[in-house]
C-alpha cells in the first residue's frame, strides 16, 4: 500500500513539476506571467467586441445615409415647400367662400334697400373686458363713415350705430350697450317703443330690454321687434330680434320686453355701415 501512494505521488509531483518548467519556458519567451490573462481574453473577447463595432457602424452608416444626404434633404425640403403651398391655397380658398357669401348677402341688401348706401368692414378688434360687445371695424372716413350711422349685420339685422370714426376705423357701439337707444315697434301690430340695453347678464346671453311699451298692445311672445325709423338715426323696418318675455314696468303703466337679437354680436366678423338713407337726419 505503502509503495502503491509513493508510485502516485511521484507520478503528481512530475506533473506538477513540468507543469512549472512549461510555464517558466513560456514566461521567458512571452515576457512573464501577467500576460496570460491578457492574452487568454484577447483570444475570446476581441472577436466579440469586432462583431459589435462592425454591426454599430453599419447601423450608424445606414441613418446617416437616411437623414444626412443630399437628395434627401432637399426632398424634405420641397416637401416642406409643397406643404406651405397648400395652406396657403387653403386659407385663400376659405377667405373667398368668405367674401362670396358676403357679397352675396350684401347684394340682397341692396336689392331690398335701394336707397341705402352702404360701406363695408370687417371687425379688427374688440375689447375683452367689455361685455356689451363694442368693437372696431377696418373702415372710416375714407369710406364716407361718420357718427351716428348705423350698422347692420350682412343679413341686415341691427348691429348698432357708429360712435367714433377716423380715417382708416371706426368705433361701434352695439344695441347690447345701455348707451344705446333705438326707437322700435312691434312689426305685428305696429305699437313702438324704445331698446334700453340691458343687464350684463342679459348682454351676455345676447338679449336687451325693450321699455315704453303700451299696456294695451297687443305684443306677444315672438313677435319681432323693428326700427320704427322714429328720430332719424336708423331707417324703419330694420330687423332687431323676437320677443322672448313681457313684464310690467315699474311705473304700473307700461310693460318692458325681453329681446333676443336677430345678429349675434359676439361672432361678428363682417358688418355694414349705413352711410346714407332716405330720411336720414341731416340730409
Amino acid at each position: 500500500m505503502k509503495e502503491f501512494l509513493k508510485s502516485v505521488f511521484a507520478r503528481v509531483l512530475g506533473v506538477v513539476a513540468l507543469a512549472l518548467v512549461g510555464v517558466m519556458i513560456y514566461s521567458a519567451t512571452t515576457g512573464g506571467i501577467a500576460t496570460l490573462p491578457a492574452k487568454f481574453a484577447g483570444i475570446f473577447i476581441t472577436p466579440v467586441q469586432t462583431l459589435f463595432s462592425g454591426a454599430a457602424d453599419g447601423i450608424s452608416g445606414f441613418f446617416g445615409q437616411l437623414t444626412g444626404t443630399d437628395e434627401l434633404q432637399q426632398r424634405l425640403d420641397e416637401l416642406e415647400k409643397e406643404n406651405t403651398e397648400l395652406r396657403n391655397k387653403l386659407v385663400e380658398y376659405d377667405e373667398l367662400k368668405q367674401k362670396n357669401a358676403w357679397y352675396s348677402d350684401i347684394l340682397g341688401l341692396h336689392e331690398a334697400h335701394s336707397d341705402y348706401t352702404f360701406a363695408s368692414g370687417r371687425v379688427i378688434g374688440r375689447d375683452p373686458s367689455d361685455v356689451y360687445g363694442n368693437f372696431t371695424i377696418n373702415a372710416g372716413t375714407n369710406a364716407q363713415i361718420a357718427v351716428n350711422d348705423p350698422v347692420v349685420a350682412t343679413d341686415g339685422s341691427l348691429v348698432g350705430v357708429v360712435e367714433e370714426v377716423g380715417l382708416t376705423y371706426a368705433k361701434v357701439r352695439t344695441v347690447l350697450d345701455p348707451g344705446t337707444k333705438v326707437a322700435c315697434q312691434i312689426s305685428r301690430t305696429g305699437d313702438t317703443a324704445y331698446t334700453a340695453g340691458g343687464t350684463v347678464e342679459m348682454a351676455r346671453q345676447n338679449n336687451l330690454r325693450m321699455t315704453t311699451l303700451e299696456r294695451s298692445s297687443g305684443v306677444s311672445v315672438g313677435d319681432y321687434v323693428v326700427t320704427s325709423g322714429i328720430g332719424g338715426v336708423y331707417p324703419s323696418g330694420l330687423l332687431i330680434g323676437s320677443v322672448q318675455s313681457i313684464s310690467n314696468a315699474s311705473d304700473g303703466m307700461t310693460l318692458n320686453g325681453d329681446v333676443s337679437l336677430f345678429a349675434d354680436i359676439y361672432d361678428l366678423k363682417q358688418v355694414m355701415v349705413i352711410t346714407s338713407f332716405d330720411g336720414q337726419a341731416g340730409q
